[in-house]
């Protein structure tokens, strides 16, 4: 009888601890958007009917990058486990208005389903620019797509805005490997649309400007226009400012 009692306990015990095993699983949304959309801390719908199960001393995490070129937005969005990380929530603009805008938003969290953010309307606070009601000064190529931009438009630059940006990111990481490319105005000066931060979440982002402007024009002070000249432009002129000093010799 004692023997049987003590058989009973031991199964209890053993049926509660892996109750205790199971009830510890992390659950986490899972998803993954890449879109060029217009508006989509409007209309974006960051919701998701697929569940990850979390191995032992995971956490949950959703990341975003958005990056705005004119009227559109490309957007790079994962939810998911994640194996290595620590819990925090971090939201960076990279590049501020005006001209081109860059922001991204990650959240590691601990809780089942706790990477359940919707929309993205609270992560974009974006400052309204003006665009000159006058001839503008600066015109630049304007675009933002998955893979190559095809259409770049030469659009109108706003105030306060000083050279042309070309860029592409690649993205690697959250289940996302694409490349990302980037034209439009800004006051940035070099390679930096990133401002330096490589990493969103577990997306690591590369970016390289192949023709990094140097100036664009804008009008001086005095009403003269400032000379428009690129490292790009730099190498075809100087073989004809070559051949001029030879001639001249």
């Amino acid at each position: 009888m004692g023997t049987r009692h003590i058989q009973n306990l031991l199964f209890i015990f053993f049926l509660g601890a892996s109750s205790l095993t199971l009830a510890q699983h992390l659950y986490c949304q899972k998803g993954i958007t890449t879109s060029v959309e217009e508006e989509p801390w409007n209309t974006f719908n960051w919701t998701t009917g697929k569940v990850d199960t979390c191995d032992d001393g995971g956490l949950c995490q959703e990341s975003v990058l958005m990056i705005k070129a004119g009227a559109k937005t490309a957007l790079l969005a994962t939810k998911s486990c994640i194996t290595q990380g620590v819990q925090e929530m971090i939201f960076v603009q990279h590049t501020p208005s005006p001209g081109l805008v860059a922001i991204s938003y990650s959240n590691y969290c601990e809780d089942s389903f706790c990477n359940n953010k919707t929309d993205l309307s609270q992560y974009w606070h974006l400052q309204e620019t003006s665009v000159p009601s006058m001839p503008a000064a600066l015109l630049c190529p304007t675009c933002v797509a998955l893979g190559t931009c095809f259409n770049a438009p030469a659009l109108p630059c706003p105030n306060s805005t000083t050279r042309c940006y070309h860029g592409k990111l690649e993205i690697v990481g959250g289940g996302i490997e694409l490349s990302v490319e980037v034209k439009g105005c800004t006051a940035l000066i070099g390679c930096k649309l990133m401002g330096g931060i490589l990493t969103v979440g577990p997306m690591m982002v590369k970016e390289t400007c192949p023709h990094q402007s140097l100036a664009q024009p804008r009008k001086a002070d005095n009403g003269a226009p400032w000379l428009s000249i690129s490292v790009w432009g730099l190498e075809l002129l100087l073989p004809l400012l070559l051949q001029s000093l030879v001639c001249f010799s």
